[in-house]
């Protein structure tokens, strides 16, 4: 019953360094508990980026929508929970402190503050099933969305519903035109998060870094100048950098990256547990008695990680930590690859029979 607001002060001290780039979320939670983490982070991640300002959201009503947010994701869901909500969220807010990105894209305070409450709800009410599961189980959710981003589609819309009420509308004191902007914003980054949308997300931005490069312009030249398609080429690198996010937790040190990946392999072999049981293909990754940990994600890192944080380190060489981060994860599973193991849940091998 208390007002997240109020407990700031009390954590100041510890969630002082929420801006670090490895912070660790989950010894904050073990200080302030689940259901305070996003509402807290969030209230210290708008301060350090400007955005605490009567005159840009509805303060008064900010403690009942961060409440809202943090209440609406299902703490029963293992890796997409209020907790992921709140890492991406401060992975965003880390690569624009950290960078010229808001220089570069030319961003307004609304193009900003549109992407962290996108980061905040990306995931609102995640069942922890995927998309693939939804489609093949025929669930009311797929029924809704026509089998396409389904899960997107619900988070977006469960964030605006929350938005709508009186009671957690920060964006009330916007204008008719600034809303549709910021929805129109919203909408599309949270849409980004769709891993379905990975090829297509990343192609368009080498296309634009290529496109500069080639023509001799600065590589962070990469909005044409032209005021007609202006609000479409922020919204590709906006797309962009919510998407990085999403991955973020890949390029944070490995004993913080560990904890999400035994955190999400978990939740999808809950999903395939249940796959199974309903006589539905298993999904990609989601075989427990199959899936190899330590070669998965060697894999997923080369393929989708590394290629994604090198466009973002050619736009924002300042974030090269990330990259640096990702290669030495890379080079942690190897290590425990080699040693036919996985850390933390899976127990050694004990003979060549077992491993």
């Amino acid at each position: 019953s208390i007002p997240i607001s109020s407990l700031i002060e009390k954590y100041f001290d510890d969630i002082k360094s929420i801006t670090d780039k490895d912070f660790n979320i989950f010894d904050f939670k073990k200080k302030v508990g689940y259901r305070n983490v996003l509402p807290i982070m969030c209230h210290v991640l708008l301060k350090s980026l400007g955005l605490y300002d009567s005159k840009i959201i509805s303060l008064k009503k900010l403690d009942s929508f961060l409440r809202s947010v943090s209440d609406g994701y299902k703490e029963s869901t293992l890796y997409h929970n209020s907790l992921h909500g709140a890492d991406v969220t401060q992975s965003l807010c880390i690569y624009f402190l950290n960078s010229n990105a808001e220089e570069i894209l030319e961003t307004t305070v609304l193009d900003l503050l549109g992407i962290i409450v996108s980061a905040m709800g990306h995931d609102l009410g995640h069942p922890g099933y995927n998309n693939n599961f939804h489609v093949n189980a025929g669930t009311d959710l797929a029924l809704t969305y026509n089998d396409a981003s389904c899960l997107e589609n619900y988070h977006t819309s469960f964030l605006f519903r929350i938005l709508k009420k009186e009671e957690s509308n920060i964006l009330e004191k916007l204008s008719t035109q600034n809303y549709n902007n910021i929805r129109k914003r919203m909408i599309s980054q949270i849409l980004a998060t769709d891993m379905a949308n990975h090829g297509e997300v990343v192609s368009l931005i080498k296309t634009k870094i290529k496109t500069s490069e080639e023509e001799g312009l600065n590589r962070f030249d990469l909005l044409s100048g032209n005021e007609k398609t202006k609000f479409d080429e922020q919204q590709i690198l906006l797309n962009y950098m919510m998407h990085a996010a999403d991955l973020g937790h890949n390029c944070k040190k490995f004993n913080i990256s560990i904890q999400w990946v035994e955190l999400l392999c978990e939740e999808f072999w809950m999903q395939g547990d249940m796959e199974k049981k309903k006589g539905i293909p298993v999904s990609f990754l989601c075989d427990r008695d199959k899936i190899d940990v330590p070669s998965s994600q060697v894999g997923f890192l080369r393929g989708f990680v590394v290629t994604t944080f090198d466009c973002l380190i050619r736009m924002f060489p300042t974030l090269n930590y990330t990259m640096d981060n990702a290669k030495n994860n890379i080079k942690e599973w190897k290590n425990l690859q080699e040693k036919h193991r996985v850390r933390g849940w899976t127990p050694e091998k004990n003979n060549e029979k077992e491993k």
